[in-house]
């Protein structure tokens, strides 16, 4: 669950200035997350600079709040999404059926690539549902690299979908991260297609929580 964020906390956690916010942001105080957002007024191509600040201050969730990606290496690539491992053990028809019928439109009306296969990172401005205005991230899927292999950390529904259409997706790969990463990884084949989530304990490999990374901390949530 994505917890709104105040501006003044987010510019704390992220090290981000008053001159990196490329929006308007006197009229949107409140970073959502995009699902939330009803109707957007303006999208703007996200700065490398900012989606850095974004990734490097990702904290674990754990009562430490360690800077997992602080010293890490971070590349934006297309990748096969066959060639990943998961760690996540499902993907719920409901939300890769959401993601199919919705996503496109979302863009409609912007020059920006409407289909989330390509679609860079984005920083959208808007109004939730409710008229508060609003400022939300997409960020394309994130990839971790360990021990030679390729861990899905974030955007299973996204590859999940990408893999089956036999393309490549946007992604951001993060390489030298020195905390292991937070379950064991398995191929697709261990990815079970369910109608709504399954109990905690059952929806990660032997996740070990103090190692999950919190990206919702820095206003990440897809």
């Amino acid at each position: 669950m994505f917890q709104p964020i105040e501006l003044e906390v987010f510019q704390q956690r992220t090290s981000i200035s008053d001159s990196e916010l490329v929006f308007p942001w006197d009229k949107a105080k409140l970073i959502v997350a995009f699902r939330d957002i009803g109707e957007i007024q303006s999208i703007q191509v996200m700065p490398e600079a900012y989606l850095e600040k974004l990734i490097r201050n990702t904290t674990l969730a754990g009562p430490a709040q360690e800077k997992v990606y602080a010293n890490c290496k971070i590349k934006r690539a297309r990748i096969d999404p066959h060639n990943v491992l998961v760690g996540q053990t499902f993907v719920e028809r409901p939300k890769y059926e959401k993601l199919l019928e919705n996503l496109t439109d979302s863009f409609k009306g912007f020059c920006v690539n409407r289909g989330f296969a390509k679609c860079s990172a984005l920083i959208i401005l808007g109004e939730t549902k409710d008229g508060n205005p609003a400022v939300a991230h997409y960020i394309p899927p994130i990839v971790e690299e360990h021990h030679g292999g390729s861990y899905l950390l974030d955007g299973v529904h996204r590859n999940f979908l990408t893999r089956a259409i036999g393309t490549t997706i946007e992604s951001i790969i993060l390489k030298n991260v020195k905390v292991p990463f937070p379950c064991d990884v398995q191929s697709w084949r261990h990815v079970a297609i369910v109608e709504q989530k399954p109990p905690k304990n059952e929806r990660y490999h032997n996740l070990k929580p103090e190692l999950f990374r919190d990206l919702k901390w820095v206003g990440i949530d897809g």
